[in-house]
């Protein structure tokens, strides 16, 4: 007996020892784990629950065996021990009795039940208007009604399960259309050269010119910041100036990075991205650390502060809260004094382009 085959195959035991061939014991031994294991995805992973259906099984096969003798243990467990035994609909039956929890299966309740709800009905109809019948002639008449009725409702379910049939290969063969559709579609996007570079096989874009896109974006923020806390956006030509003034500098500084080598295209565009991020982060938390430094933020920060002493106590606890409160209420006023000053230079840039419409209207 396998060592870890002999609960799942207890039932069988003294059968085993018939087996002739170790190769034969081999093979069998490797169907009954295939068989476990499809077992474990039917009842979870719970240690010992699929050897234990499995058992059940056999012995329930073996019962039903009688005193018939098992002359050839392969064949009655390929054939008859281990395949599961689906009596109705429920993928989890098996004689009956559900692979999950060994209960009852309640589909096939339910199958019996219309099955006899069918025998009575049938029986009822044939009953009607025949009174006093003999007993042989009811039968044979409820036996051919019984008949017609089965034989009618075979007759749908073929034509249903081929409805079904034809209808779950179309559906495989417009997915296999769509799959196939897709495939080109990625096929001719990959070969789409890059929009900026004109590099071959770059879908569209390449590596080193979608890190410069992204450190163009992260640069044009970082030159917002600085110009925002700087320019006057009334003043058009002063912005402007001062913005391609920021725009070199700070290009400069991102493009400082000068790593060579294998591959050195890749590296620089990484490279001067991370910087560009670093730059960033680096100007926007200088400028809400000047803003929370600024005259709204010390007139909110001192607002707070006598609304949380009202009424109070003066304790180490409450300056604690006190303070924290206060610098809360500075870096909330710095965020939307940012915000204010980028949506300033946004309208002011704004302003100083002219509207499509209205010059194409001019001209009408």
């Amino acid at each position: 007996m396998p060592e870890g085959l002999k609960q799942a195959l207890a039932p069988v035991e003294h059968l085993w020892t018939r087996l002739s061939r170790t190769s034969t014991a081999r093979w069998l031994a490797k169907a009954v784990d295939a068989e476990l294991a499809r077992l474990r995805g039917l009842v979870g992973d719970r240690t010992g629950a699929a050897e234990h259906r499995l058992a059940e099984r056999l012995e329930r096969r073996l019962n039903r065996q009688g005193a018939q003798p098992i002359h050839d243990l392969a064949g009655w467990l390929i054939k008859r021990g281990l395949p599961q035994n689906r009596e109705c609909w429920s993928h989890l039956c098996d004689d009956g009795i559900r692979v999950d929890d060994g209960s009852y299966c309640e589909s096939c309740e339910c199958l019996i039940a219309d099955r006899r709800r069918l025998r009575t009905a049938v029986a009822t109809r044939v009953s009607a208007g025949r009174h006093r019948i003999p007993q042989l002639e009811w039968r044979t008449a409820y036996e051919r009604e019984l008949r017609t009725i089965v034989h009618r409702e075979t007759a749908a379910s073929l034509i249903r399960r081929k409805s079904m049939a034809e209808k779950q290969a179309a559906f495989l063969t417009a997915v296999d259309r769509r799959k196939e559709a897709w495939a080109k579609a990625r096929a001719a996007a990959a070969a789409r050269p890059c929009a900026d570079c004109g590099a071959s096989d770059a879908s569209g874009l390449c590596p080193v010119c979608t890190l410069r896109r992204e450190s163009a974006v992260l640069v044009d923020k970082a030159v917002d910041i600085a110009v925002a806390l700087r320019a006057d956006a009334g003043d058009l030509q002063a912005l402007a100036a001062l913005t391609e003034q920021v725009r070199r500098d700070t290009w400069a500084i991102v493009r400082r990075t000068g790593l060579g080598g294998r591959g050195a295209a890749v590296s620089r565009a990484f490279a001067q991205r991370e910087l560009a991020k670093r730059l960033l982060a680096g100007r926007r938390q200088l400028a809400l650390e000047r803003l929370q430094k600024s005259e709204p933020a010390n007139a909110e920060a001192a607002q707070v502060t006598r609304l949380a002493q009202r009424g109070r106590g003066v304790t180490e606890a409450g300056r604690e809260r006190t303070l924290i409160a206060v610098e809360r209420a500075r870096e909330r006023v710095a965020e939307e004094l940012l915000a204010e000053f980028l949506d300033e230079l946004y309208r002011g840039r704004s302003s100083a382009v002219p509207n499509k419409r209205t010059a194409d209207s001019a001209w009408a």
